[in-house]
């Protein structure tokens, strides 16, 4: 369970939860709230993609 949900699928699930916010704000005229939410959502998915190059970079090497 403990690789299941890592800091990686947080920022993913948090977009995409950010984002289902955003569009309901948005359907209910609130858009202000609603851009403020999908900017947030953004960079969530910033924040995985960088963690996805950083673990990319820093793989551990293999033994000889």
């Amino acid at each position: 369970m403990g690789k299941l949900f890592n800091s990686k699928s947080a920022d993913i699930f948090f977009a995409v939860l950010l984002g289902i916010f955003a569009w309901n704000r948005y359907a209910d005229g609130h858009t202000g709230i609603a851009i403020l939410l999908t900017v947030i959502a953004a960079l969530n998915l910033v924040a995985f993609v960088m963690k996805l190059n950083i673990d990319k970079n820093t793989e551990p090497r293999q033994k000889p």
